[in-house]
């Protein structure tokens, strides 16, 4: 088990390297929509904020939710939860016993708020 566990760490690790140009350049995209947020305009997500989530997610998510989001896999299809964006960080952050890792110690408050609000973004398709 604590070979999978470094195994993983290094894979994260990884990412999160070749990742943060990308990241580092939605953060501005992200001030813009909190401050849209701030005013009233809802807790959309941006195109460029979609594609950082969209990594993040092949990333930690996939392995259990199809789709980005949109079909079930060994995990629920997340598109049209009826959780709150803030169940759903809480969700992401602390996990649920014996269905879903936490990934508090792989994504930061900013990276889950982003997941947060990209899966409440997510309309299932009829």
């Amino acid at each position: 088990m604590t070979v999978f566990r470094s195994l993983a760490g290094y894979c994260v690790y990884g990412c999160v390297v070749l990742l943060a140009p990308a990241l580092a350049g939605a953060a501005e995209t992200r001030n813009t929509e909190q401050n849209a947020a701030a005013a009233g305009a809802g807790p959309g997500i941006s195109e460029a904020e979609k594609g950082e989530a969209k990594l993040i997610f092949a990333g930690q998510c996939s392995w259990c939710h199809g789709s980005y989001g949109m079909t079930a896999d060994k995990g629920p299809r997340l598109a049209g939860t009826q959780m709150t964006r803030q169940q759903v960080e809480e969700r992401i952050r602390n996990g649920k016993q014996g269905l879903m890792p936490s990934f508090r110690k792989f994504l930061d408050d900013e990276q889950i708020a982003l997941m947060a609000r990209y899966i409440k973004s997510l309309k299932p398709k009829e």
